[in-house]
């Protein structure tokens, strides 16, 4: 009980504290005039995704830390300085710098291709990249669409560029004083809704989420042992793939029933991640607009998971 109530506490208290000094940042960023400097090197994403300065530093943030990236946003967005429509594409939009530069490279990547092999770990790999690239490439596509093509044009940042840039002790406490009441309104809405979905996850939900992939299997031709796979892939992906690592050299699935197994996986990670931390993290940086986000952005990463399963039914 001790070792699970430490676990409990450290997945808690990560996300509080990446969000606050995402907010932090992003306030005290805000109040230096960084922003009207850094216009000038973001100017062509910019013109290209018809984003605002302040969201394409939150997509290069979210390289870093995806948590820290939106919790930029969101304060741009509770100032005022960008739409709901923005704000959601944005979302959508970290999608790809997320994967790429948090997720992929540091963790999942390395022990898929030492468990797996090249072959299935490479693959399975450029697979979840495309699923992310999608999303992106979606989202791109929607803002130059839906998005004003005036709002961030190129010569509006020179002039931008003479204001002088900020940095001492004041502008850190006016950045720091600004950040608090954004902080005092997210923190105990994030740690409420984590502790209670939490808790329900404890006491079994995270099956159910588990055996309601199971009909997928079946409609792609894959053998019922899978699903155990997909039930250590819930607890944990170095589990999903130590096991279907096993499974391949039993023999018990092909190496293309083993990629499919993992990208069936992969999906059932990614609602485990919205339900038990993303929903939480959006409605608490967002407030009711954070269940819109949230409904969005899910259901992009599972249409691009589809359309890369698909891909795979068909040609590989």
């Amino acid at each position: 009980m001790v070792a699970i109530a430490g676990l409990s506490a450290i997945a808690l208290i990560r996300p509080i504290i990446l969000i606050t000094i995402g907010v932090t940042l992003a306030s005290i960023i805000v109040e230096t005039n960084l922003l009207t400097r850094f216009g000038a090197l973001s100017a062509g994403l910019c013109k290209v995704s018809n984003l605002s300065h302040g969201c394409v530093l939150s997509l290069i943030t979210c390289i870093m830390s995806s948590t820290g990236g939106k919790s930029m946003l969101a304060e741009f967005y509770n100032r005022g300085e960008v739409g709901r429509t923005e704000t959601a594409l944005t979302v959508v939009m970290s999608t790809f710098p997320t994967v790429l530069g948090e997720s992929l490279f540091r963790v999942h990547a390395p022990i898929a291709i030492v468990l797996l092999g090249p072959a299935v770990g490479g693959s399975y790999v450029m697979l979840t990249m495309f699923a992310a690239f999608i999303q992106t490439l979606g989202a791109l596509i929607a803002s130059r669409i839906l998005l004003p093509k005036t709002q961030c044009a190129i010569e509006d940042v020179e002039p931008l560029k003479r204001e002088p840039i900020i940095f001492n002790r004041e502008i850190v406490k006016k950045g720091i004083e600004q950040a608090l009441p954004t902080l005092r309104k997210i923190v105990p809405i994030l740690a409420v809704s984590m502790l209670i979905i939490g808790a329900l996850l404890n006491l079994g939900a995270g099956a159910y989420i588990a055996g309601a992939f199971s009909p997928i299997l079946s409609l792609l031709g894959l053998p019922g042992d899978v699903i155990y796979a997909l039930v250590a892939q819930f607890i944990h992906f170095s589990a999903g793939y130590a096991a279907v690592h096993t499974m391949l050299l039993d023999g018990a699935i092909t190496e293309k029933q083993a990629i499919l197994t993992l990208l069936i996986g992969s999906a059932v990670v990614i609602t485990m991640i919205y339900v038990k931390y993303s929903f939480s993290m959006y409605i608490s940086l967002f407030g009711r607009f954070g269940f819109t986000i949230t409904a969005i952005s899910y259901l992009s990463s599972m249409i691009a998971k589809t359309i890369t399963i698909l891909m795979v039914v068909a040609w590989y």
